[in-house]
């Protein structure tokens, strides 16, 4: 692992921001930033909690779990629970309740039915034809515990 940093609260407003249009507050928090070829952790507290994958800011499962999240929540349920934790894509069929204003391209979180989140993943239809179809993949998984992302900075 590479070593980690403290970054200006200038640097940290990207992050802030960028977790605030999820409804995820981190602003004000102090932010350590560890780089590595591929991608950046931020971290908060010594976990990490925002990657920097590609210059896409993906929230960590733990930092859902932190501050949990108001927009873009896909409900599962607990038959899809162990595909998502091994990386699977997010089918429709598993879907219990989404947020309304998901559209494809959005990036989405999946909770359990438990009410713990458990994957980030990139929503590849909208929450209405999900929702009335209830066929096909509604989400590409991007990042779940466990994966390469967390690997790297854990």
């Amino acid at each position: 692992m590479t070593s980690k940093h403290f970054i200006t609260k200038k640097e940290a407003k990207r992050i802030w921001e960028a977790m605030a249009q999820y409804g995820i507050e981190i602003s004000g928090e102090s932010l350590e930033v560890a780089v590595q070829k591929q991608a950046s952790a931020y971290y908060i507290g010594g976990k990490p909690m925002v990657f920097d994958s590609g210059g896409i800011l993906i929230p960590s499962v733990y930092l859902l779990n932190y501050r949990n999240p108001t927009r873009n929540v896909v409900a599962i349920d607990e038959g899809a629970e162990p595909h998502i934790l091994n990386g699977s894509d997010l089918f429709a069929p598993g879907i219990v309740s989404m947020d309304g204003g998901i559209k494809k391209g959005d990036m989405v979180f999946v909770k359990s039915s438990k009410g713990y989140f458990m994957a980030v993943g990139i929503a590849e239809m909208d929450a209405a034809e999900v929702m009335t179809t209830k066929k096909g993949k509604a989400a590409r998984t991007i990042h779940f515990p466990n994966d390469e992302l967390m690997s790297a900075f854990s």
